[in-house]
């Protein structure tokens, strides 16, 4: 009788041939067939006729060694897949890679792997039309996935994933699922259908991302959206829990990914209206696309250093692992975006890779974090949403914020002194000007003691200064109309109420440095007080 982890896996699978391929990560024995003592000898002599003093083309050894030309790339290829998995001392995590399989050996592959409990096992949900794992390799899409990873939310930390998916989740889903997935610490809600082209991917995003919009509050992963997403196997171990994964439910469903679009607020008739009138409306001229990318280069320092500082964050907070190739992917991303080259996008992610605690192996960097190719940038909501950025830590940043946290802070900036007619920023611009002129010509301090005594760059006391010169009736003007409206106010009720005694103190100290500064404008360079 087969168990409900092997039915689900062919469920996903049921409709694939072996013309298409699926993966399977986890961390591989190096007793390969294809590495046997005689493959491995037969590579071997290839690598030193290619490589060594006699330095022979491909095609010479394929005649040398009577073997053909596509032989001999395929040997070089695979001893190089060798090196950098078994003997380069620089790979740290070596075994864990990808194999891809046809449909038929992939299905017993992961029937073994799940009947002999294999540890950290993974298979990919969609098909490729060739041995590589990659999103422009897709040829059919097979089912989604929600990853609940509920655990990190301190309301449901002490849940089991049954109970989680039977008090929160469960009444909330629109349609039966077809697998639910105790992964040994989250939950999977497994959606199976009738494998469906490359070409619906726009739709198979669509309906992942209103999945997400519905049941982010409940520790949905953004990152788990992709169309080479692999998932554990039913069955195998979860090595950080030392819990099995398990199939809490199976269902035999017969969903096609058209059913799924009845979910989405649009139908097709209204989004095909739209595409229509955009392409009507936004005929954008041909312009050297070598230019736009050099403007966008000034844009990328500042994400780079969100991103070196969220890395930052991220370190004093211990989070060390679930962000880690999420990050350098974007970095590159945009990095490639902006118009730098692949191997200065490298190195750019080198060198954020480089501030985390437990960076990962340049190899890593270079393979599994490389974006794909003719792709543009991903939104800051998504990135928010990828790398879980909570608001405490936006607040940190300056690009990498949502765009309601902007409209408050800027509204904070704009709100208005309790006492004066006048914000934050600007009573703080006049507290230093009046500071600056009387430290400059009571106590005749140079420039360079003032900067350290107000622990402000020399550049803008010299600005300060520059102002009070050049405009000294206006700064009479303002400087004695706030001082009057501080005077009205300070021996009232709102003035004890509406301010700190912090604030009491430091208004009260710039009166009295005001007045000082106002006599030395009056007496000293003859301006009216009116």
């Amino acid at each position: 009788m087969v168990s409900k982890e092997i039915e689900l896996i062919k469920k996903i699978h049921a409709r694939a041939d072996d013309s298409c391929y699926a993966a399977i990560l986890k961390a591989w024995d190096i007793d390969d067939p294809l590495y046997s003592e005689e493959n491995l000898k037969k590579k071997q002599d290839i690598i030193h006729l290619l490589r060594g003093k006699e330095h022979l083309s491909e095609d010479e050894i394929a005649s040398k060694m009577h073997l053909s030309l596509y032989t001999v790339k395929k040997h070089i290829k695979q001893y190089d897949h060798f090196w950098n998995r078994y003997w380069n001392p620089e790979s740290i995590d070596e075994s864990m890679y990808d194999r891809l399989y046809p449909t038929s050996s992939f299905l017993k592959k992961c029937e073994e792997l799940s009947l002999s409990g294999a540890e950290d096992t993974y298979f990919s949900l969609n098909s490729f039309w060739r041995r590589n794992k990659a999103g422009i390799d897709v040829r059919h899409i097979n089912a989604f996935v929600l990853d609940f990873d509920f655990y990190k939310l301190p309301q449901y930390a002490n849940m089991s994933p049954a109970e989680f998916y039977q008090r929160k989740i469960q009444r909330l889903l629109p349609m039966l699922p077809t697998g639910i997935v105790d992964s040994g610490r989250g939950l999977y809600v497994l959606y199976a259908f009738d494998h469906c082209s490359y070409h619906m991917q726009k739709l198979y995003k669509a309906v992942q991302l209103w999945f997400y919009q519905k049941f982010k509050s409940y520790g949905m992963d953004r990152s788990a959206l992709n169309l080479t997403q692999v998932i554990r196997v039913p069955g195998t171990l979860n090595t950080k829990s030392l819990n099995e994964v398990t199939v809490l439910e199976f269902n035999d469903t017969a969903y096609k990914i058209h059913d799924f679009a009845k979910l989405l607020p649009y139908t097709q008739q209204e989004v095909k209206k739209y595409k229509v009138a955009k392409l009507k409306g936004n005929k954008v001229k041909k312009s050297d696309h070598s230019a736009c990318k050099m403007k966008r280069k000034p844009y990328f320092e500042e994400f780079l250093d969100d991103m070196k500082k969220l890395i930052v964050l991220r370190n004093r907070s211990q989070v060390y692992e679930g962000y880690r190739e999420t990050l350098l992917y974007l970095v590159r991303e945009r990095a490639v975006w902006s118009g730098y080259s692949i191997n200065e996008s490298v190195q750019l992610a080198l060198e954020c890779n480089q501030m985390m605690h437990w960076p990962l192996s340049q190899q890593e960097v270079e393979k599994q974090c490389r974006p794909s190719f003719g792709r543009q940038k991903t939104s800051i909501d998504t990135i928010i949403d990828k790398l879980s950025i909570n608001a405490t830590e936006q607040l940190e940043l300056k690009i990498l914020r949502r765009k309601w946290l902007k409209k408050s802070m800027y509204s904070k900036k704009k709100q208005k002194h309790p006492l004066m007619n006048i914000t934050k920023k600007q009573l703080q611009i006049l507290q230093r000007r009046t500071a600056v002129c009387e430290l400059k010509n009571k106590k005749h301090l140079k420039n360079a003691d003032i900067a350290a005594a107000l622990d402000v760059d020399k550049s803008t006391v010299t600005r300060d200064l520059k102002y009070i010169k050049d405009h000294p009736s206006e700064f009479v003007i303002v400087l004695k109309k706030y001082m009057d409206e501080l005077e009205e106010h300070r021996h009232g009720r709102i003035f004890c109420r509406h301010t700190t005694y912090d604030q009491q103190k430091q208004l009260l100290e710039w009166l009295k440095r005001g007045y000082t500064a106002l006599d030395f404008l009056v007496r000293e360079i003859g301006v009216a007080k009116n």
